[in-house]
């Protein structure tokens, strides 16, 4: 009676997890587009501390997503963007506070910014292959200013040309990601598009390089680090 009872419950055991898995309820997925920054983030007002001058980059996604039930699951992101430093914007403004100087810049390093998140998603089908997914994320967030040199040169002789050089730094924190989007699927696979907002508020504690004097300075400052990706990829149904 015991070993009846004991194979009943192997028996129905394993048909949950065949059922679970016939469910196709995970898949795992990479995706790519635009990075598209915004508000503090993509400001170019020298005068105010808080423009990051970013320009709009490239984003990458990846994303791994467990299903609890036919509306509900749980999500983990990681999510890369690489943004340009706006050296026309920047010099301009340079320049214009310094009109005794002509002003050039190079960039050596982009905004380079990512982090990791977790979360809920909700899952509204649309007939037999679409549905439309909104998710709301949490989680560690990292970001790395632009390395840039500058270069002043008089206007009036001798002309005499300085240059000075903005370091790297790094900073971390609270993050977090709000989006919604797409998938459509195609036997094991998805075809997703979707829109996210990604939002940090970091202190730059560390920030090094040499002035025109070429002394050696270290300065600490704020960024509120906004953008929003819009990508597009394929996801495999586990």
């Amino acid at each position: 009676m015991k070993t009846n009872l004991f194979l009943t419950a192997i028996l129905l055991s394993l048909t949950q997890l065949i059922y679970a898995q016939s469910n196709k309820r995970q898949y795992v997925g990479l995706s790519l587009g635009p990075s598209i920054t915004l508000a503090d983030f993509a400001k170019t007002d020298l005068s105010d501390s808080t423009s990051g001058f970013a320009k709009t980059g490239l984003a990458f996604n990846f994303t791994y997503a467990y299903r609890l039930n036919h509306n509900f699951g749980v999500m983990a992101l990681g999510n890369y963007s690489s943004n340009k430093l706006n050296n026309t914007a920047y010099a301009e403004g340079l320049q214009k506070a310094n009109p005794e100087y002509l002003v050039a810049i190079e960039s050596s390093q982009n905004w380079a910014n990512g982090g990791l998140f977790a979360g809920p998603f909700f899952r509204f089908p649309i007939g037999d292959y679409f549905s439309f997914d909104v998710r709301g994320l949490i989680g560690y967030f990292v970001s790395y200013s632009p390395k840039a040199t500058i270069y002043a040169t008089e206007v009036d002789p001798p002309k005499e040309t300085f240059t000075y050089y903005n370091e790297s730094a790094r900073a971390s924190g609270f993050g977090y990601v709000l989006g919604a989007g797409l998938k459509y699927r195609l036997s094991n696979y998805y075809i997703t598009a979707f829109a996210d907002y990604i939002g940090s508020d970091l202190h730059f504690s560390n920030a090094t390089g040499w002035d025109w004097n070429d002394e050696s300075f270290t300065e600490s400052f704020n960024q509120k680090i906004n953008y929003l990706t819009v990508t597009v990829g394929v996801a495999y149904i586990l």
